[in-house]
């Protein structure tokens, strides 16, 4: 991939009858990375056990939920181990093979 600075694509929507194609081009770009406190997010996650196992708040608007653009309170409590927070599912690598039928 280092020495292909574009990739190219072709599409076919057999219902409409019509093909798509597009250009990729490589380019660096710059991209903000943040960091987080680990003990504000072990809090987050005491906290979300606390309103979830002892208190059984099962409303889907509680609080712990909340967005909080600072804490990025949302993504950090879908980060929880489960039962409190979302299962991380990942798959391997997906081969899709292309057969493009002559014209």
């Amino acid at each position: 991939m280092k020495e292909k600075p574009f990739l190219f694509s072709l599409g076919r929507d057999k219902g409409k009858g019509t093909y798509t194609s597009r250009v990729l081009t490589k380019q660096e770009i710059m991209a903000p990375v943040g960091r987080l406190n680990g003990e504000c997010v072990r809090g987050q996650w005491a906290s979300l056990a606390l309103e979830l196992l002892y208190f059984t708040n099962d409303d889907e608007e509680r609080y712990s939920i909340q967005a909080h653009p600072t804490l990025l309170r949302n993504l950090t409590i879908q980060a929880a181990d489960p039962p409190l927070g979302y299962p991380v599912y990942s798959s391997g690598a997906v081969s899709v093979p292309l057969v493009v039928p002559p014209l």
